[in-house]
């Protein structure tokens, strides 16, 4: 299980490839699609972030401690779901801003160390690292809004 993460009004650079019709398709049509897909999000990086779950739960308490007094109470709690609840492009804003500047600072990497130190001493292992948190940053600052799926 995971967290389909897609931008509401995200900044293309380029146009989304043409799906094959998946009947008459050939693998190698199939294969180029999917590598085709995979330069178009990469050219494309507001449209679409995965998380599977192990990751995405530390990665949304972060953000909800960086932006606990900008999001809702409902944002904070439906951001640990896959329902379809949405962040407006005004706190993608403040998301943006302010884990940037937890980047700049150092103290994303802080806490990463930290949370390494008590997942040790835990049965439970939800990873949390830095470049999750540069990947999600890359995300936001170009979705224009982003839905949780």
């Amino acid at each position: 299980m995971g967290m389909d993460v897609f931008g509401i009004n995200p900044e293309l650079k380029s146009q989304r490839p043409i799906m094959p019709d998946w009947d008459t398709a050939t693998d190698e049509q199939k294969d180029k699609y999917f590598e085709a897909s995979a330069k178009w999000e990469a050219e494309n990086p507001g449209v679409y972030f995965r998380n599977n779950v192990w990751h995405w739960r530390p990665l949304w308490d972060y953000v909800c401690l960086a932006c606990g007094d900008t999001l809702t109470t409902d944002d904070l709690q439906a951001g640990h779901h896959n329902d379809g609840h949405e962040i407006d492009a005004e706190q993608c804003e403040v998301i943006v801003e302010r884990l940037e500047f937890l980047l700049k600072i150092g103290a994303v990497a802080k806490y990463e160390v930290e949370r390494k130190a008590q997942n040790e001493e835990s049965e439970f292992d939800y990873p949390f690292d830095e470049e999750n948190v540069i990947d999600f940053v890359n995300f936001v600052k170009h979705s224009g809004g982003f839905k949780i799926c």
